[in-house]
């Protein structure tokens, strides 16, 4: 009997907000929300970057002063509580995900280990 792998990655997303990791990202991102002048930069940068990423995804090299903006936006952000928090709840979320990831490709990596 084949097993409907769909039915056990839909429960893992299902459970996934329950985790700490997912609840330290929400409410790091509803706090900077609250930080008008932090979500603003946040605003700029995301916006900045995804044109930079649309630009290099069409083969256009992205536009210096764009890359000279980005730069500026990141260094102000840095020195942003929460922006860093947010950043620093990304990572340890963004780890959950890899070591979730590491799991489900096991037996795949199982059958290239045992040549």
């Amino acid at each position: 009997m084949a097993v409907n792998i769909y039915d056990a990655v839909n429960e893992v997303a299902k459970e996934l907000p329950q985790t700490e990791e997912f609840m330290g990202v929400q409410n790091a991102f509803a706090a900077l929300k609250n930080d008008a002048v932090a979500f603003d930069l946040y605003e700029q940068f995301t916006g900045l970057q995804t044109k930079l990423q649309s630009s290099q995804a069409a083969g256009q090299q992205p536009a210096e002063d764009d890359m000279k903006q980005l730069q500026e936006l990141a260094q102000k952000m840095s020195n942003m509580d929460a922006i860093t928090n947010l950043m620093k709840a990304e990572q340890t979320l963004n780890q959950l995900l890899n070591d979730i990831n590491s799991i489900i490709l096991k037996p795949i990596n199982g059958i290239y280990e045992n040549k």
